[in-house]
């Protein structure tokens, strides 16, 4: 039997509530000052990780589903505009399975809310789920939304442009000539973890054009790009294979 202070749970106001207090409950018993390693000052957390964000969905989870799509959307939009990294966590929980939410009309909520993640565990969290989800369903129109984060004076939106070219995007083959001009957009980034994430999205789009990528890896490691973006699209070779490349350089 549910306690009874679920049944005067009738709001969105009333969820924000509730779950905000379980976060700062579970951070004041935290031995973290933060759910991950971030260096953004901007980036604000409570210390509560991964089982303990888990734990607090999973006990409204119910109620959340029982509100109406844009009513839980509402939700997810109040704990990512808090800047909180554990609320925003929760929130792409919640917009996870309601990604067709999303469409060109729109595209400036979701614009919106990705301007409000602060850190590389957020950026890599929304890239692979909803924007890649987002991505899928609007493979014509999203680009566009992608491109002004690719030249934004924002590090993570710029991480964001090319982070979203990885895994299962970058494995289907489907966005590779985009994928390419964004990151080559990005190799004279001065940030290392704009660096990383390009890096990360060459070596995940040799997956489904592996002879291309290693050319173009190629062609920058002789123009002396940045040994960051480099190294990490060669993490996957190995063997004769790495031995091979190394030596054409």
């Amino acid at each position: 039997m549910k306690s009874t202070w679920f049944y005067g749970m009738n709001t969105v106001d009333d969820l924000y509530t509730h779950i905000v207090q379980d976060l700062e409950e579970a951070g004041k018993i935290s031995a973290y000052a933060a759910d991950a390693n971030e260096p953004d000052p901007r980036y604000k957390a409570y210390g509560v990780r991964a089982s303990g964000k888990q734990q607090i969905f999973q006990k409204y989870r119910a109620l959340i589903r029982k509100l109406e799509h844009e009513q839980q959307i509402g939700l997810a939009e109040q704990l990512i505009q808090s800047k909180f990294g554990e609320q925003q966590s929760l929130g792409l929980r919640i917009l996870e399975p309601l990604a067709s939410h999303y469409s060109s009309y729109n595209f400036h909520q979701l614009d919106e809310l990705v301007r409000c993640l602060y850190g590389w565990s957020k950026v890599d969290e929304f890239t692979g789920s909803l924007l890649r989800d987002v991505l899928f369903r609007n493979p014509d129109t999203f680009p566009t939304v992608v491109r002004t984060w690719n030249q934004d004076a924002d590090q993570w939106l710029r991480r964001t442009s090319v982070v979203l070219f990885t895994r299962k995007i970058a494995s289907s083959g489907l966005f590779n000539d985009f994928a390419l001009e964004m990151c080559n957009n990005l190799i004279y980034a001065p940030e290392a973890l704009v660096q990383k994430g390009v890096g990360w999205a060459l070596k995940d789009l040799m997956r489904s054009d592996k002879e291309r990528i290693l050319d173009y890896v190629l062609h920058l490691r002789r123009q002396n790009v940045s040994k960051t973006i480099t190294s990490y699209a060669i993490r996957d070779l190995s063997g004769p294979e790495k031995k091979d490349f190394l030596a054409r350089t």
